[in-house]
């Protein structure tokens, strides 16, 4: 009898300590159980951007734009590039037939002339001075007339160059194989053609105006100036080398940045407003010439005590916040708030950065807060 009465305590025992263990196990949190609705944050000073916001209009920039006239007065005889086309330096516009380029031909052939005539008149003159045959003074005039020779030369062969003659050239219309009265005007530089006041047949004068007609006009559009209208009262904010912040109306999450070049030395009479470039990289082309944008100017940054905006209440007229007191008490504390930025409001006036505030979950509290 004793050993099955044993075994029968060890199974009791045994059944006990497994009802115990069950009672003391806790069941593990679930996880993305909720959190704590009500979160305290303390009033931060943060450094704050000043911007001055207003309105301005694209331009080409004026330093990478080429104005090409007419080198020679003549008739144009064909049009080589149209408006929009990309060029190189040395890239063909347009060719012109002009009597003045056969002109400069011919004058440039009569220096050659002149200076070979003059080079051995020189040598004659030399030889007969060490010969004793001629004066001192007729030998300083040999030398003379031959130095104003090559000065002619020179200045016909600048003259063919910016007719377009290259060097290679020179030696024909020397010898007088070359009389041809056509040039061919090339673009001076790369860039976009963005305006074209030509066409076939054509007669174009040269010099005789202060203010030539552009016969073509080459932009780089890499870059671009953008005009922007400063009022009168804020003229005193903006500074040389201010970042400046660019965006179109039909694309404002698109923004071009730049810096301020240059600061107008007048007031518009009328609208009272100051112009203020800045040259802005324009990747892509994006911005064209005579565009209205917007643009925000930087004038330098402040510190101001700010708040999450979601811990600002708003009730009955009344702006305020709700200050945690601690043990589960809170206050209403009415606040002076400035502007918005980067989620977080500006306070003026309210509270202190020692001050705890509620800055989610104040809707379930206010209505408790004393």
């Amino acid at each position: 009898m004793r050993p099955r009465l044993l075994l029968l305590l060890v199974a009791l025992l045994s059944g006990c300590s497994d009802s115990k263990s069950e009672q003391l196990a806790q069941p593990a949190p679930a996880p993305g159980a909720p959190k704590d609705p009500v979160q305290i944050v303390q009033p931060e000073v943060r450094t704050r951007a000043a911007v001055l916001e207003t309105t301005g209009k694209v331009q080409f920039n004026e330093d990478e734009l080429v104005r090409v006239n007419a080198p020679v007065t003549g008739r144009v005889t064909e049009v080589l590039a149209r408006p929009g086309q990309v060029v190189e330096p040395g890239h063909p516009l347009f060719i012109l037939d002009s009597p003045d380029l056969g002109q400069a031909k011919a004058d440039y052939a009569k220096a050659i002339s002149d200076l070979a005539r003059g080079d051995k008149a020189l040598k004659l003159a030399r030889d007969l001075f060490e010969m004793k045959a001629i004066a001192e003074k007729d030998i300083r005039e040999a030398e003379n007339d031959y130095n104003k020779a090559v000065a002619e030369r020179d200045r016909a062969a600048a003259r063919l160059r910016t007719l377009g003659i290259r060097a290679d050239q020179l030696p024909e219309i020397a010898d007088r194989a070359d009389a041809s009265t056509t040039v061919t005007v090339r673009a001076p530089r790369s860039g976009v053609i963005v305006e074209r006041n030509i066409s076939p047949g054509q007669v174009v004068a040269y010099g005789q105006s202060d203010t030539p007609v552009s016969l073509f006009v080459i932009a780089n559009i890499s870059t671009m100036w953008v005009l922007a209208d400063v009022y009168e009262p804020d003229v005193p904010k903006v500074r040389l080398g201010e970042t400046v912040r660019i965006t179109l109306p039909c694309c404002p999450q698109d923004r071009y940045q730049g810096k301020v070049t240059h600061i107008g030395a007048a007031v518009d009479k009328d609208s009272r407003t100051l112009k203020v470039r800045a040259v802005v990289p324009n990747p892509g082309g994006v911005l064209k010439g005579e565009m209205f944008v917007k643009v925000a100017i930087d004038t330098g940054s402040t510190s101001v005590l700010t708040l999450p905006q979601s811990a600002i209440q708003r009730s009955e007229g009344t702006t305020f916040v709700l200050l945690d007191l601690g043990k589960g008490e809170y206050e209403r504390r009415p606040v002076k708030i400035g502007s918005d930025f980067d989620g977080l409001t500006e306070i003026l006036d309210g509270v202190t950065p020692q001050d705890r505030v509620v800055s989610t979950g104040g809707v379930l509290l206010k209505r408790d807060a004393k």
